[in-house]
């Protein structure tokens, strides 16, 4: 190879060196522009226009006159304050999206166990009502046996006391629908109106007792209706009741469980009550003139406004219960000093009015009568 031919392919060596520097370089100038134009169009969401401006503002001071002024310095300083402020508000305002978001959710879990709950509870309740034409299967056999027997000989056969019981309990209370909405507490209309449906059978006292002590008829639903007069519920179990505004004067409840039962308004006149379990139940504005509670149990009960007048509260069991306003008008007691044991001793509420409006008068050898002043 010669000379000439040498330094020509080291002269095309070098252009084709060259040609790959400048790419490199071109590359590098690209990334360069593309790193500042980030950093350019970054810096304005991340520092602000005003303290973008101030920062560049004391650079070219420091440029002009290799310092920068106070004034300049104030700005800067103030511009990061108010930056850093902003910055933490959007902080705090990015760190409760997720906790809003966790609320909602929770929102509407609890929205969604609600439906559920009340779905499950019309289910329930579609599921109990089946068991109506149990009933009236059971009724229309308790009409054929009694169908050709007087009215001395209306015992039925223990086969059916004993459909008739188990009914009862297979009756569960549940929630239902009233006026478009679900009410609040479990109750069985059902029992009501087999326990209705038994007491105008006018069984024999053998089969209804017999029917009675076996069966469970708490959680009943009875309101604003009259089961006629010296209706016989003797041992009955109606915990947890809903008697409100039920007329039963005359009726014979003795030993009956009525604990919890809603008893507001219900007319008991005469009725025999003796050692009945009234436990945490509803009296108020309740009528019980001349019923006998002889050894009664109201622990607890509510018997505001009721009407005791001539009533007998024997060994009556009222450790908090409610006296507000209650008529006492010629009520039996067993004890001279009635008044002040239930005030002191008992700290009733409404016993203070009571001591202001009633005596204590002796009328027997043991018996006891309270008087208006």
């Amino acid at each position: 190879m010669s000379e000439q031919e040498r330094i020509q392919q080291l002269e095309k060596e070098n252009r084709i060196l060259q040609g790959q520097l400048d790419q490199i370089k071109q590359r590098r100038e690209k990334k360069k522009n593309v790193g500042f134009w980030l950093l350019k169009k970054s810096s304005v969401p991340l520092l602000g226009i005003r303290l973008k401006k101030s920062i560049n503002n004391a650079i070219n001071e420091y440029k002009e006159t290799n310092t920068v002024s106070v004034d300049t310095v104030s700005d800067v300083s103030s511009n990061i304050i108010w930056r850093v402020t902003r910055i933490g508000l959007f902080g705090v305002l990015i760190t409760l999206i997720p906790s809003l978001i966790l609320m909602f959710q929770t929102w509407l879990v609890i929205n969604q166990n609600v439906l559920v709950g009340n779905q499950n509870a019309l289910i329930e309740a579609e599921r109990r009502s089946s068991l109506v034409f149990i009933m009236d299967n059971l009724l229309s056999d308790l009409s054929e046996e009694l169908k050709y027997k007087g009215s001395s000989e209306r015992n039925i056969s223990p086969v059916l006391e004993a459909r008739i019981a188990s009914l009862t309990r297979a009756m569960k209370p549940y929630k239902y629908e009233e006026d478009g909405e679900l009410i609040d507490e479990k109750i069985s209309p059902e029992k009501g109106q087999l326990l209705f449906s038994l007491i105008r059978s006018n069984l024999a006292d053998q089969s209804y007792r017999e029917i009675l002590d076996a069966s469970d008829f708490s959680y009943t639903y009875f309101k604003d209706i009259f089961l006629g007069r010296g209706v016989n519920l003797k041992y009955i179990n109606l915990n947890h009741s809903n008697l409100s505004e039920v007329n039963l004067p005359a009726a014979n409840l003795e030993r009956a469980e009525l604990v919890e039962a809603n008893l507001e308004r219900i007319n008991l006149s005469d009725a025999i009550l003796k050692r009945a379990n009234f436990t945490e139940s509803n009296l108020k504005y309740s009528e019980l003139l001349s019923a006998d509670l002889t050894n009664a149990k109201l622990y607890a009960a509510d018997l505001t406004e009721a009407d005791l007048t001539e009533a007998t509260l024997w060994g009556t069991k009222l450790e908090d219960a409610n006296l507000t306003d209650v008529i006492l008008d010629n009520v039996i007691v067993h004890r001279q000093d009635w008044i002040t044991y239930v005030k002191d001793s008992l700290d009733l509420k409404g016993a203070s009015d009571i001591q202001e409006k009633y005596r204590v008068k002796k009328q027997g050898k043991q018996q006891f009568v309270i008087l208006k002043k």
